[in-house]
């Protein structure tokens, strides 16, 4: 059954519209997933949805989508003008699902096996916070540490930039790093990278584990967590530019490690 919305004062409208805040999307633990395609991949996963909203040229859509579920979902179809009210981007695809948080406990995550980490301290763009998560997900690393300060996790924008990569690496939020350096004591090295790192990527040995921190964009590691770091390491760049990107600059050191490893026989 689907139900047919067309006012804006609407509690369907105004629940979407509600996933923006924060403090919403904490307390019940829910976040805005727009697309058909990253909807489908949240399922894949075993992410799961709880309601689901699109225009009437997507009502097939919900068909599909319902056909791979083995739960019923609240479905509403909703004017092209309420869909904009309800969206976070400028153009709609038209359909967007409410979805459960892809949890992970920071204890659950620390008693794995880790050889590859992705730690984010104090990112509060998020769009870099999506892409830094994407290319972890691309590089096949273990976990990914956020630190206090960092924007949220499921902020829209961040969800996006993701392209869900949220249903498939595990993440742990709010994580001090000094507790974080003492829970792993020797079996991971900290890594930070820098624009002035004491040592060269190239010149490193991934081959062990590692845990690979990157910073704020303007004020790159924190002061008080630099005492945590085994070692500082940098990407050299022989043209004028004066710094990377801190995703860019990730990517460049993580596919660096997954090279070494897969040429030392690794997957």
């Amino acid at each position: 059954m689907m139900n047919s919305i067309t006012s804006r004062n609407h509690e369907v409208i105004k629940r979407f519209r509600k996933l923006r805040r924060r403090s919403y999307r904490d307390e019940f633990g829910l976040f805005m997933v727009e697309g058909l395609n990253l909807i489908q991949e949240g399922l894949d996963a075993g992410a799961r949805l709880k309601e689901i909203a699109c225009v009437g040229a997507r009502v097939e859509d919900i068909t599909c989508i319902r056909d791979r579920m083995n739960e019923p979902v609240l479905a509403h179809e909703v004017s092209e003008s309420l869909m904009n009210l309800i969206s976070d981007v400028v153009t709609s695809q038209g359909i967007i699902g409410i979805m459960e948080q892809v949890s992970v406990s920071y204890d659950e995550l620390i008693s794995s096996d880790l050889s590859l980490l992705l730690v984010a301290d104090q990112v509060r763009d998020p769009g870099n916070l999506g892409a830094l998560l994407r290319i972890a997900d691309a590089a096949g690393v273990d976990g990914f540490i956020m630190t206090a300060g960092c924007v949220d996790l499921y902020n829209p924008k961040v969800v996006r930039s993701a392209a869900g990569s949220h249903f498939h690496v595990p993440v742990a939020r709010d994580v001090e790093i000094g507790a974080f350096r003492r829970d792993l004591s020797d079996r991971v090295r900290m890594l930070g990278l820098e624009p002035r790192g004491n040592k060269r990527y190239l010149d490193e040995d991934f081959t062990r584990p590692i845990a690979l921190v990157v910073g704020n964009e303007a004020f790159g590691i924190a002061e008080e967590n630099r005492m945590f770091l085994d070692e500082t390491v940098c990407v050299q760049m022989p043209g004028k530019a004066e710094s990377l990107n801190v995703a860019s600059a990730a990517a460049v050191v993580l596919f660096e490690a997954l090279r070494q490893r897969q040429g030392n026989g690794g997957g």
